[in-house]
Order: structure tokens, then C-alpha cells, then sequence
């Protein structure tokens, strides 16, 4: 062999490491990120239930098998009983769905398992691709601690796990859209800790960062929606990355492509745009509260700075305008706000026909300046609405707001629509780790306000914080008026709150100093209470609770518990000695009380006919019989 020969080699091989170590950079940040990524992944697929557990995904699939065979409307009931289920709209007749955004990405998860179909069984090769993804999650553990026998031993495991997996598969009923749906909600949704620990890490220090994620993903019902083809994973992904590209356009540039501040701000617009295509109520709210935080806190808006934002913002939309007008006609107007502007010829299937005009008629005869400033204008007009609504809500009807932030218990509404059980948690049910937000209590009581705001800027962990608070308020006032209402499980329409919630709680000193001083206790008792505490759960719901209803309460009045004790210390503020290690102590229960429901709610109390994609999950569910 020439030496050329070596030389060319070495060459393309240092090109081929600087490219991956560019994309990692990019797309994770650095090795640890990557590795919560594969986590995310792994974890997820052990939620995974391979069939429909709400019937707006029959909607979601059989647009997904539309779209792939060409047609934007519902051409066949492939899913579900037929083209009526919820979501599903009626439209100068043809019927249409709903969410186009995740429909057209979710195409290549869709091509990529019909190709594996093509040469492998589905099952086996579903098991095979979750081995390799936690071999690759293994590796790259390795050689972050630099031992190589976490490498030799994980791969030992892993080809076990493989092996008792093929052994015990059963076969897999071919729903090839539905899954493609739920590969690719479960790929977003492992992006969503992979951006809290990149954002926190830069705020304070990888093992925070680290922390934060792990509170996320096992302290909220993340890993139990992942799986489950509706927005709200990928809303969680998306304002974290909006938060996350609006910290980094107020700091210095060092990413490995991006070298100006710019880029970041435009990117903060462009993720809210393209949100659009997904749910365009949302991404106008989220697009009104950026602007209102961004513009105002920038230090450059120069015409031509204000310029490429708005030209990042229009290059995002045009997804959305491509599928509004090929869909409804209209490029101004979503497909699932046909309906309810009341447009002629327009009607949700299924529902209830209603008496009244549209009211809109007169934008017809209007000047296209005065129709084009009325299109945009309406929308947030119905959305400050909205949110006043909101806000009053919570003077008029205080009980209903308590139902869905602190206590759910069993009520008429809800349990007329869910068999006669009581199976929805309020938000501190779901997650009670957020009850340490109220270590914000010591903090304001020690804050001094500025003698003289002139002339001050706000630093860009202000500004991110802002961003934050405003956003969780603002999803809280647009829903608060809705809720509580049947099929939520865990306050699924407020999933935003918890990324929110989760990031908000990181912040605060007290329970930043107690995690960064504390981790060991926090990590050991998140670990036992998942280990132990869980075969004390499973007891307790099979020997003294009758029905899902009953087991629910139980969940929830553990995780009330580890939150009102979580919520007494964080008021104390104090972090010194013992009461350090008693702020870790609880922050660990209660972080494995949402994992324990989110655990067992999936193998168990969801096991849908134990249709689990990983075979040992499925056998773990089909020896639990709990209710």
C-alpha cells in the first residue's frame, strides 16, 4: 500500500469524523446531549403500544395513507370504522384531516418502514433497530466515562435483550401508517430533554443541565405521550426551542455553522412558523408572546435586522400556505379552522348541525388591502379573547380551575364521558415535582427592585425567563376556560406547562444549590422510588383498589403528597445541611411518583389488548393484572 494510498484514507476519515462531529453539534450539542437523545428513544419504545389510544388518530392515520398514495383528503376509512371520527372535516365535499405538518413528516418514517417490511418481519426488525439504538446509546456512555468495559458488558446485555425479545415476539398487526405516526412523534419528542439540557447547560452548568432533563423525562408524562400521535410532544419540543434560539440570540455565536446572533432570532420565528403547519391557534399564540418579549428586549431593530426576521418568519410559513391552499383554497385559512369560522359548505363530521349565519360575507365585497388586513386581524382579535375568557375563569369558577391545576377528584362532567371512572389528574397530579416552583416564594421576599430602570437591558437568562413565564401563563389562560373535560389522562392540552414548568423550577437557587450539591441523593432516590416504591404501588393497587378509576386516585393522592411536602420545603428556601439533602430527597419522590404512573399506566392500565412493541414489555403486562 502506497503511502498516498494511507494518506487518502486518513484524509476522507478525518472528513467523515468532522462532519459527525459537526451534526452531532448541530442536532444535540455535544456527546452527553446525543446520549439523552438515545435515551429518550429507548425509553419511549417501551410505552410504544402499536395501536390507537385515542380515536382522533384514526384521522391522523388514514390522512397519513392519503397522503402517501397522492391525495390530500380522505379517500378511504383504512383506520378506524370510517372517514366520520373525530378531527375529520367535511369540505366542499370532500373530507379532509387535520395536523398536514406531521402528516407530510411523518412520510419518511412511513417509506422507511415499508422498506424493512420488505426484507424482515416487522416485529423482528422493530426489536433489532431498538437493540441498536441502545447499543449506540451504550457506546457513546462508554466512551463519555472512558471505560471500555460499560461498552463490553452493554453489548453483552443488549444482544440478550435482542435474543429474549425474538423469542418471545408474536406477530404485529400491519398498521404501517399508524406507526410511521408514532416513530416520528416519538423522534421530536426525544429532541425536547436533548434542548432543555443544551439550554440549561449554557445557563448554568452540564450537571444542571443534565438534571433538568432527567426531571423532565421521568418527572412529567413525556415518556407516556411520546408514543401517542397527538400535538402535544411536539408543541413541548417546539417552545423549548423557540426558548432555546432566543437565549442563544443574545449571547456571543460559537456554534459550529451559525457566527451570528441573527441566525438564532430568526430561527425563534422560523420554529414558530412551521409549528403552524401543525396547529395554527397555538403557533399564533406562541408568535404574539415572541414578538412581544423579542422586539422589545432586542438590542438591534434596525430596519434591515427586522427585515430578515420577517423574511425567516414568511420562508416558515410557506408549508402552510402550500397546504391551505391545496386543501381548503385558501392560503390564509388552516384546514382545523374550517369548521369553526363557519365556512360555507364546511362542517366537522359527525357533529351537530348549529343555526346561525357566518358573518363573514362581507369581506367579499371588501378591497384586498382591507380583506388581507381583516384576515390577519381576527385571528388575534379571537385570541385576546380567548385569553380574557380565561382570566376570567379563574374569578367565576375557581373549583373548575382547582380540578385541573391541583386536585381532579371524581366529578359529574368528567366521569359522564369516561365509563363512570375518575382517570384524569389535575396538573400537579401529573407531575408534583412542580410544586418547588414555590421556592420563588424566598426569592421575590429577597428581591430588590431597581432604583432606575434607564438604560438597562435585560441579560438573555432574563429575557428567556420572560419568554418562559409569559408562555406558560398565556397556554394556561387559552385553555383554562375548556377544562376539565373528559379523555385528557394528564392534562394533555397544558402539556406545554411541564418543559415550562421544569425550566422555571431549575432556575430558582434554591433548588439549583440542592441539586448541584445534592445529585447523588436526588439520582439514589429517584432510582429506588422507581425500583422499590413501585412494588409498593403494585400492591397496594392489586390488593386494595377495584377499577382504573380507583387506582388513579391512589396515583394521585401519592403524588399530592410528595408535592405538598416538596412545596413546604421549597418555602423554608433553606439548602444548608440536612435541609439540602431533604429538598433532593423529595425532589427524587417526586419525580418517581409521575414515573411510577406514567410506568404503569402504560403496561398496565393502557395495555390496550397488550399490543406493546417491545415483546418483554408486553409479557411484563400480560403478568400484571392489576385492575
Amino acid at each position: 500500500m502506497s503511502a498516498d494510498t494511507v494518506q487518502n484514507r486518513r484524509f476522507h476519515a478525518d472528513v467523515r469524523s468532522s462532519a459527525w462531529v459537526t451534526l452531532r453539534s448541530v442536532l444535540f450539542g455535544d456527546r452527553i446531549g446525543l446520549c439523552l437523545f438515545l435515551a429518550s428513544l429507548c425509553l419511549f419504545a417501551l410505552f410504544w403500544r402499536t395501536t390507537v389510544f385515542i380515536t382522533d388518530t384514526y384521522t391522523l392515520a388514514n390522512g397519513l395513507y392519503s397522503l402517501s398514495n397522492g391525495n390530500v383528503f380522505l379517500t378511504e376509512a383504512v383506520y378506524g370504522p370510517g372517514l366520520n371520527t373525530p378531527g375529520a372535516e367535511e369540505y366542499g365535499g370532500s373530507v379532509i384531516a387535520r395536523n398536514y405538518g406531521v402528516l407530510v413528516l411523518s412520510l419518511p418514517f412511513l417509506w422507511g418502514l415499508e422498506a424493512l417490511d420488505a426484507v424482515a418481519d416487522l416485529r423482528i426488525a422493530l426489536v433489532a433497530l431498538w437493540s441498536l439504538v441502545l447499543l449506540a446509546l451504550i457506546v457513546q456512555v462508554g466512551r463519555l466515562t472512558e471505560r471500555r468495559e460499560v461498552t463490553a458488558g452493554g453489548a453483552v446485555a443488549v444482544l440478550c435483550l435482542f435474543v429474549s425479545n425474538v423469542a418471545i415476539a408474536r406477530p404485529m398487526d400491519p398498521a404501517p401508517h399508524l406507526h410511521a405516526l408514532q416513530l416520528f412523534h416519538m423522534a421530536v419528542a426525544a429532541f425536547a430533554p436533548v434542548l432543555l439540557y443544551r439550554l440549561v447547560a449554557r445557563l448554568h452548568t452540564v450537571r444542571t443541565g443534565s438534571l433538568a432533563a432527567v426531571l423532565f423525562v421521568f418527572g412529567t408524562p413525556l415518556a407516556f405521550w411520546a408514543a401517542i400521535p397527538k400535538r402535544h410532544v411536539v408543541t413541548a419540543t417546539v417552545v423549548l426551542g423557540v426558548a432555546y434560539a432566543l437565549y442563544r440570540s443574545r449571547t456571543a455565536a460559537d456554534g459550529v455553522l451559525v457566527s451570528r446572533p441573527l441566525a438564532f432570532r430568526s430561527l425563534s420565528y422560523a420554529l414558530v412558523g412551521l409549528y403552524a403547519w401543525v396547529h395554527a391557534p397555538e403557533a399564533l399564540l406562541f408568535g404574539v408572546v415572541l414578538a412581544v418579549i423579542d422586539v422589545p428586549t432586542a438590542a438591534d431593530n434596525r430596519p434591515r435586522t427586522l427585515v430578515v426576521l420577517a423574511t425567516a418568519f414568511a420562508l416558515s410559513l410557506v408549508p402552510l400556505i402550500v397546504t391551505n391552499t391545496l386543501v381548503t383554497g385558501s392560503p390564509l385559512r388552516p384546514p382545523r379552522l374550517i369548521a369553526a369560522a363557519g365556512e360555507s359548505g364546511a362542517r366537522t363530521v359527525g357533529s351537530i348541525a348549529t343555526s346561525g349565519g357566518s358573518g363573514r360575507g362581507g369581506a367579499v365585497l371588501s378591497p384586498p388591502v382591507v380583506g388581507l388586513l381583516e384576515a390577519g386581524a381576527t385571528p388575534l382579535v379571537v385570541l385576546f379573547r380567548e385569553l380574557l375568557v380565561g382570566a376570567r375563569a379563574l374569578v367565576t369558577d375557581p373549583i373548575d380551575v382547582s380540578r385541573t391545576f391541583v386536585r381532579s377528584g371524581t366529578f359529574t362532567t368528567s366521569l359522564n364521558q369516561s365509563d363512570g371512572e375518575a382517570v384524569n389528574l389535575s396538573l400537579l397530579e401529573s407531575a408534583p415535582l412542580l410544586a418547588g416552583v414555590a421556592a420563588v416564594v424566598p426569592v421575590l421576599q429577597t428581591w430588590s427592585r431597581p432604583k432606575s430602570l434607564t438604560g438597562r437591558t435585560l441579560s438573555a437568562a432574563r429575557v428567556t425567563d420572560v419568554y418562559v413565564t409569559l408562555t406558560a401563563v398565556c397556554v394556561a389562560l387559552l385553555y383554562t376556560s375548556r377544562l376539565p373535560i373528559h379523555a385528557q389522562v394528564t392534562v394533555r392540552y397544558l402539556f406545554p406547562l411541564f418543559p415550562l414548568g421544569v425550566y422555571l423550577l431549575v432556575r430558582l437557587p434554591t433548588v439549583r444549590r440542592v441539586l448541584d450539591a445534592h445529585w447523588r441523593a436526588f439520582c439514589w432516590t429517584l432510582a429506588a422510588g422507581i425500583l422499590l416504591g413501585g412494588q409498593l404501588v403494585v400492591v397496594a393497587v392489586a390488593v386494595g383498589v377495584n377499577g382504573i378509576g380507583a387506582a388513579f386516585q391512589l396515583h394521585a393522592l401519592l403524588s399530592l403528597s410528595t408535592a405538598l411536602a416538596l412545596s413546604a420545603w421549597a418555602l423554608t428556601g433553606r439548602t444548608e445541611r440536612w435541609s439540602g439533602r431533604i429538598g433532593a430527597v423529595l425532589l427524587g419522590l417526586a419525580t418517581s411518583s409521575a414515573a411510577l404512573f406514567s410506568i404503569l399506566a402504560a403496561v398496565e392500565y393502557y395495555a390496550l389488548g397488550d399490543t406493546h412493541a417491545l415483546p418483554m414489555v408486553r409479557a411484563l403486562g400480560e403478568l400484571l393484572r392489576l385492575v
